[in-house]
């Protein structure tokens, strides 16, 4: 089963598919773990970093739909890879466009912007790059 995964699909989009499915399970233990500490816990403990990231990004108040577009893009490109349809892997990077977007806030300095697209820039860049050679492989 896994030697047909494998040779069916393109090496990037497997190890792209399976790191966005990391970050999707991380981000969601990493809040759920958050939320449930207190302000006095939280200064006794120390936290994972990802969501202090995520909330700087983004509100507090986009939490949820945050975690909803990572989940989305994993079960996208896990559908991508099982049902062999473009389309689903097309989505998910419209998707990352999506969180792009919504990461940019004209009300913050500009070098905030700029670190933003410096770290969504190269992940669309390679979720691209894995997209086209997800397609040669579907045309092999």
């Amino acid at each position: 089963m896994i030697k047909k995964l494998v040779k069916n699909n393109s090496p990037y989009f497997l190890g792209l598919t399976f790191i966005e499915c990391l970050i999707s399970i991380v981000c969601t233990i990493a809040f759920v773990y958050s939320d449930t500490l207190s302000y006095a816990d939280s200064a006794i403990f120390e936290t994972l970093g990802l969501e202090k990231l995520l909330e700087n990004i983004y509100s507090s108040t986009w939490w949820s739909l945050i975690l909803l577009l990572f989940a989305f893009i994993a079960i996208l490109n896990i559908s991508s890879l099982y049902l062999k349809k473009r389309d689903y892997a097309f989505i998910s990077i419209l998707l990352w466009g999506e969180l792009f977007i919504l990461a940019i806030n004209l009300n913050r300095p500009l070098m905030d912007n700029l670190t933003i697209g410096a770290l969504f820039i190269p992940i669309l860049i390679i979720n691209i790059i894995a997209y086209k050679d997800q397609i040669k492989k579907f045309k092999s």
